[in-house]
């Protein structure tokens, strides 16, 4: 009983391996046909892509009619003449838009910029007399003198006037 078991019933001769299995050659086929559907498969996405960004290049046109491309996908701009220290400022030298390097303490001091001028007397145009004041102090003084009103019937003297002086100059 144990030799039966051990042998597996066989007896010892006419022992064969399973002839179901894939042979080689399949194998080896199905690699070389995988390796070519890939290489197939990248050539068309990375026409598509060429395609595709050709079309968007040609279709692409500017923000602003004042604003001329030098090359159609550039970053380099013409800006409008007196622009230049403006764009300089807010776009650095390239023209193109300057990246955020550390978020949160250019968000911090943009915000603290912001409670300065809320909290803070200055001017706005010192030349045209425009000054800021706290907004704590522009809410008392609202308070107090109340918002401006028109004198009743202001509106309709100064449309009065308007049409008078349009029929003087015909």
């Amino acid at each position: 009983m144990s030799n039966e078991v051990t042998n597996h019933g066989h007896g010892g001769h006419g022992v064969e391996f399973e002839r179901e299995d894939l042979s080689s050659r399949a194998i080896f086929g199905f690699m070389i046909g995988l390796a070519i559907t890939g290489v197939v498969i990248y050539v068309i996405i990375t026409g598509m892509y060429t395609f595709l960004d050709k079309y968007e290049r040609a279709q692409m046109n500017t923000g602003s009619p004042l604003v001329k491309s030098n090359e159609v996908g550039a970053r380099h701009i013409d800006y409008a003449p007196g622009r230049g220290d403006y764009v300089q400022k807010r776009f650095g030298d390239n023209g193109a838009p300057l990246l955020e390097y550390d978020e949160k303490s250019q968000f911090s001091d943009f915000l603290m910029k912001q409670e300065q001028q809320l909290n803070s007397y200055g001017w706005v145009d010192e030349k045209s007399g425009v000054a800021h004041i706290p907004i704590d102090r522009a809410m008392q003084l609202l308070v107090e003198r109340g918002l401006p009103v028109k004198p009743e019937g202001a509106a309709n003297t100064a449309t009065k006037a308007s049409a008078s002086a349009t029929k003087a100059k015909q």
